[in-house]
């Protein structure tokens, strides 16, 4: 699709005169792969997080000044690929909202993420460093959200972060409490809302997810279901995937909602590349066993090769055919949920642009 767009503009340009336009690329993709997108015809891209960066590209483009001095984006000099210095972003210097353009979505609460697991985007995009908006700067977005919404008589209350359970952490792996209540209470106290945590795609990591933690939800939170990524019901793959938890943690966070009232929805990834048909097996045991619990259901997810992780160039290992089969009988009545069959679809176009891309390299 943005190479069919890239190709239209190109041809615009190219009447236009090229050296009038600057073409600048930004988002995951081309933060995980800025040489292949500059090669792809744009002049610039910016790295990782823009706040900072894009409108100070913006103002050098347009004063003709060297992008040389412009924080997180790369460019080409001749054929070698510049990349400027990364900036260090703190979430309370940006608003996540706009009122001249009247666009107020969920509200992010965290950037960045330790862990590192190898399929994913977080770590690599945003560092591994966690940080957070403050509560204080949550509730302003609160009063500006409430003025916007005022007729509806209430707001939904929805927030945005690689591990919902980890808000406020110092290192982004223990669990604060403190800083959870805090959150929850302030938005809650300010009334005429409905406030949603630990929600897809915002979910939990399952060793964050204590009974202090959950009964802080069910007292605070408007859902009665919470998220929380499994990713495997196999300890290999677990491992493979450097997700820093077993199975047995996922059990136990289970246990943990639904002692305090809370229905469960669990993430899983199939197709991981190291994975074999006794994995899937082992996920589709898992999920059976969680599902003997009570209120649980199973989001299926399947792997993509995403740019800039370790697993970049990887291809999806094959479902097994009566595994996806179990599941299915498994799944009925609609305790599996996902875009499994869209993600497939997604990931198989992925490869063969990764394919087409290395034998025109």
């Amino acid at each position: 699709m943005v190479l069919k767009e890239l190709k239209k503009i190109s041809g615009y340009t190219s009447r236009l005169g090229r050296e009038r336009f600057t073409l600048v690329a930004g988002g995951p993709h081309p933060s995980g792969d800025p040489r292949g997108t500059l090669r792809m015809g744009f002049d610039v891209v910016t790295v990782g997080p823009g706040e900072a960066s894009f409108p100070e590209l913006i103002h050098s483009i347009q004063r003709g000044e060297p992008l040389s001095s412009v924080p997180s984006v790369a460019y080409l000099q001749d054929t070698r690929m510049v990349r400027t210095e990364r900036v260090e972003l703190h979430l309370d210097e940006f608003y996540g909202f706009s009122r001249r353009f009247d666009m107020f979505p969920p509200i992010e609460i965290s950037r960045g993420c330790p862990h590192g697991c190898r399929y994913c985007e977080v770590s690599y995009m945003f560092g591994r460093k966690t940080c957070h908006r403050s509560v204080k700067n949550v509730v302003r977005h609160l009063e500006a959200y409430r003025e916007r919404f005022k007729n509806r008589g209430r707001v939904d209350v929805r927030f945005i972060s690689p591990n919902s359970l980890c808000y406020g952490s110092s290192d982004g792996l223990k669990t604060n409490s403190e800083a959870i209540e805090k959150l929850l209470s302030s938005v809650k106290s300010l009334g005429n809302v409905r406030v949603f945590f630990c929600t897809f795609p915002s979910e939990g990591r399952p060793e964050n997810l204590n009974e202090n933690v959950a009964g802080i939800i069910s007292e605070y939170c408007n859902n009665r279901i919470v998220a929380i990524g499994g990713q495997s019901g196999s300890n290999r793959v677990l491992e493979s995937m450097n997700r820093g938890h077993a199975i047995e943690d996922v059990y136990e966070a289970v246990d943990c909602a639904l002692g305090n009232g809370l229905g469960v929805s669990v993430d899983f990834l199939l197709g991981y590349p190291t994975e074999t048909r006794d994995d899937q097996y082992e996920t589709y045991e898992a999920i059976k066993h969680l599902f003997r619990k009570g209120h649980v259901k199973a989001r299926l997810h399947y792997f993509m090769p995403l740019a800039g992780t370790p697993l970049a160039h990887s291809k999806p290992a094959p479902l097994d055919r009566e595994v996806l089969s179990e599941l299915h009988k498994l799944g009925r009545g609609g305790r599996i949920w996902g875009q499994l069959e869209t993600q497939m679809r997604a990931s198989k176009k992925i490869v063969e642009f990764l394919s087409l891309k290395e034998q025109t390299e």
